[in-house]
């Protein structure tokens, strides 16, 4: 598989809530970063398990979010995805970009996210 691949993998599996699966794409030691300062997730996490404890909160968080990707470009191991993000009271576009490792994992993932829009909406 290629890069994008790989991403449309993780956003499938996301999708159906196979968490499990979603995270065994993820690299032990993933940086995902939420550029920002006021939202409440805003910032940078270390480590696959800081990453599942933020994503843990998401469902608690918006209610009926869903995260879609409109298209993929990539170059080489570099992958950014247009994304329509919906939850009740938010209808957005965020931008994804990740980076995979030689073994197909994410060990970069920056979600440039409305961060208004998206707090505007939880819960």
């Amino acid at each position: 598989m290629d890069a994008k691949e790989y991403i449309a993998k993780g956003y499938e599996l996301f999708a159906k809530g196979d968490m499990a699966a979603y995270f065994d794409t993820i690299d032990d030691h993933i940086v995902f970063t939420l550029p920002g300062d006021s939202h409440p997730f805003s910032g940078v996490y270390k480590g696959k398990k800081a990453m599942m404890e933020l994503f843990a909160k998401i469902p608690g968080s918006w209610n009926n979010f869903s995260v879609e990707p409109e298209f993929m470009i990539s170059e080489g191991n570099k992958v950014f995805v247009k994304v329509i993000a919906k939850a009740d009271g938010m209808d957005t576009i965020f931008g994804h970009y990740f980076e995979i490792n030689n073994e197909g994992k994410t060990i970069v993932f920056t979600a440039h996210d409305d961060t208004l829009s998206s707090k505007n909406a939880m819960t």
